[in-house]
């Protein structure tokens, strides 16, 4: 489709699906973007986004191991310690080689833990030939035994008696946990405010790693061309244009879409199982989905907002009122939650902001 742009470098990337602007020129962008699980905490401090990303808890851990033995992050340079938290002198040579090799005896370690974790130690040490005293089990052997690993490694659905076996089963929100610094991670993120966050992370002070996904992105969004929508038209990611004879449906459908990337799936579709899964979303107060679908401001809600502005305007020479309050008060109305002329789909929900009064309700 027109306009639509992926940017990809090696396993880090950014990918636009869906970029839209609206009459009054205000433009919304959704990335999908893929990054250093590491650095996850600093890509989502900016509130000026709406973001679901994969999910530790959701994903199996067996999945989870495959990714770290075939494609592992490991950081492209490894800064000296020095006062301060950015470093400016790096390893080089022979000394950047024992640093990644030690990095992946770390990820190699990790794995071997999570395996633990599942298997027992007992299972485990039997399975792969290790003293799980002393020893970790190196990567390209975890590897080369994965199939064998994932054939023992117990299903989610599988009932197990522990008291009849050495296994642990150890559920994937703490087993897998080991894994996330070697991990790749994948955000689904939308704003019409980035200029703060691409000023903040494509910056010489950002970390490397932040830095890099961040010019990823902006690159996409300058090489994409925004759809024009026109009042009553809705921006909506992971729908292509056409898809659905009703709006509702696409709201549906997307909000589900973005609430699948915990699993990895966002860009799978079944629209059947999408109507159940937005219903059960909603009901259930995870209304972060609901966000990246959007409408541009009708005529007359910018017109209750220009009033309104207005308003706080004739009392610019109040006493009590200071002049940076009245221009951060008129600012703010141009916001349905923390997007900048658009009005987001969770903002439609009845009780959206209280999970306690929509039980009640």
């Amino acid at each position: 489709m027109p306009g639509f742009t992926e940017v990809i470098d090696l396993v880090y990337s950014a990918t636009i699906k869906a970029d839209s602007v609206s009459p009054e020129g205000y433009r919304i962008t959704t990335y999908e973007a893929t990054y250093w699980r590491g650095i996850h905490s600093e890509m989502m401090t900016p509130r000026a986004m709406a973001r679901n990303s994969a999910s530790t808890r959701a994903i199996p851990s067996s999945t989870q191991i495959l990714n770290l033995l075939e494609n592992p992050f490991v950081p492209e340079k490894f800064g000296i310690n020095q006062p301060g938290m950015q470093a400016i002198i790096h390893l080089d040579g022979l000394k950047h080689e024992e640093a990644v090799a030690i990095w992946l005896s770390g990820r190699d370690r990790a794995v071997t833990t999570t395996i633990e974790l599942l298997l027992g130690r007992r299972e485990a040490s039997a399975l792969l030939e290790y003293d799980p005293t002393r020893e970790h089990v190196p990567g390209d052997v975890l590897l080369a035994m994965y199939d064998e690993i994932h054939k023992k490694l117990p299903k989610s659905f599988d009932a197990i008696d522990l008291s009849e076996t050495t296994f642990l089963n150890v559920h994937k929100q703490l087993a897998s946990r080991d894994l996330e610094p070697y991990m790749f991670h994948t955000a689904v993120i939308t704003m019409t405010e980035d200029e703060n966050f691409y000023a903040l992370r494509i910056h010489p002070d950002a970390q490397g790693e932040i830095n890099k996904i961040a010019q990823l992105m902006r690159d996409a969004r300058d090489a994409s061309t925004p759809r024009a929508l026109d009042y009553g038209e809705y921006h909506l990611p992971y729908v292509e244009e056409g898809e659905f004879d009703n709006v509702f449906d696409g709201i549906r459908s997307s909000s589900a879409r973005a609430a699948a990337a915990s699993y990895g799936r966002q860009n799978a579709k079944n629209p059947e199982k999408e109507f159940e899964r937005y219903n059960d979303l909603k009901c259930s107060g995870h209304m972060s989905p609901l966000e990246h679908q959007a409408r541009p401001f009708s005529k007359n809600e910018w017109r209750v907002r220009h009033d309104s502005a207005a308003t706080a305007e004739s009392f610019k020479h109040s006493s009590d009122v200071a002049p940076l309050e009245i221009a951060q008060i008129q600012n703010a109305l141009q916001f349905s939650g923390n997007f900048r002329g658009w009005r987001m789909h969770r903002k439609d929900i009845v009780h959206e902001d209280n999970f306690g009064a929509l039980v009640v309700a």
